[in-house]
């Protein structure tokens, strides 16, 4: 009786072994996914705490007040800045296609701003060399998947001129 019961169960280890990898398996997967949640917010406050510096008449597209000029450039400049780290996190897949869409649709809405595509468009003027992914991202106007694409600064350079 024993030794059938041995026999069992070494016919069952190696199944156990499977099911337990599995397990694993699941449990690893849930976990980078919900490392990966937790990273998409922390990137999604940063875009929140620099939005909420900018006045509202700027953020429904009204001129940016004289006495504020200075300082919504900063924050549109550390916009610029987020987002430039938004479209290398997608090339590298740190964050999902869901959430790089939605942060795409947002950079577009924002640059059509005219205070903020004025600041834009002055920022690459007078840096062509910075922001090369923001750039590229607009020449594409706002409807491309970095993670598709590796290229290098001269080619996206070419592309862009």
């Amino acid at each position: 009786m024993i030794t059938f019961i041995i026999e069992v169960l070494n016919t069952l280890v190696p199944y156990a072994i499977v099911f337990g990898v599995g397990v694993a398996a699941y449990q690893i997967r849930r976990s980078n996914i919900q490392q990966r949640v937790i990273f998409e917010d922390s990137i999604n406050k940063e875009y929140r705490d620099i939005i909420q510096r900018i006045p509202y008449k700027v953020l429904i597209g009204d001129e940016v007040p004289l006495s504020e000029a200075n300082a919504v450039h900063n924050e549109i400049y550390n916009y610029m800045d987020l987002c430039n780290e938004q479209i290398y996190l997608r090339m590298s897949n740190r964050v999902s296609k869901k959430t790089w869409n939605n942060w795409q649709e947002g950079m577009k809405t924002n640059f059509e701003l005219k205070v903020f595509n004025d600041t834009l468009d002055e920022v690459f003027e007078k840096l062509p060399s910075n922001f090369i992914e923001l750039q590229s991202v607009k020449a594409l106007n706002f409807s491309t998947d970095p993670k598709k694409y590796k290229i290098s600064d001269n080619l996206l350079k070419w592309i862009l001129d």
